[in-house]
């Protein structure tokens, strides 16, 4: 019976630590678009807090990772996170926790969307190959009316 609690306390440290445990990876693009509302509407909406003005702009950040692209979402506009440098993340909960600079606290984002890599490579693949075409087409009419 001890031998199995044990392998039991073992088997979920380790999952709980690898949990805790931080990723690297580069954010590449960046947009303002508008803020997200609270997780938990009904229970922001009682205490009052977590409310979010209308018309703000909150950043909105594409980390690519290993593994996984992440499109993450500050949650006000002062949230900023410097581009096309290696940036060490942790996933907490239903958040993405980054901190920047030494800054005195971590900056958590709103998990947008998340698309594995291989997967993002190629749509990348194919929207650069829709612009090229397009870009083409556009030269092919520039030329026929001249």
């Amino acid at each position: 019976m001890k031998h199995t609690l044990c392998c039991i306390f073992l088997l979920t440290s380790s999952v709980f630590l690898s949990a805790q445990t931080r990723q690297q990876g580069t954010i590449i693009r960046m947009r303002m678009t508008d803020c997200m509302g609270p997780q938990h509407g009904f229970m922001a909406a009682m205490s009052g807090g977590g409310r979010v003005e209308p018309g703000a702009l909150c950043p909105e950040y594409v980390l690519v990772a290993d593994k996984v692209v992440y499109v993450i979402t500050g949650r006000s506009s002062e949230q900023l996170v410097p581009l096309a440098e290696i940036t060490r993340f942790r996933l907490v909960k239903n958040e993405l926790v980054i901190r920047v600079d030494d800054a005195p606290k971590e900056s958590h984002f709103h998990i947008k969307a998340m698309v594995l890599r291989p997967e993002w490579d190629r749509d990348q693949m194919l929207e650069d190959a829709q612009a090229a075409a397009l870009s083409r087409h556009m030269e092919d009419a520039t030329i026929r009316e001249q």
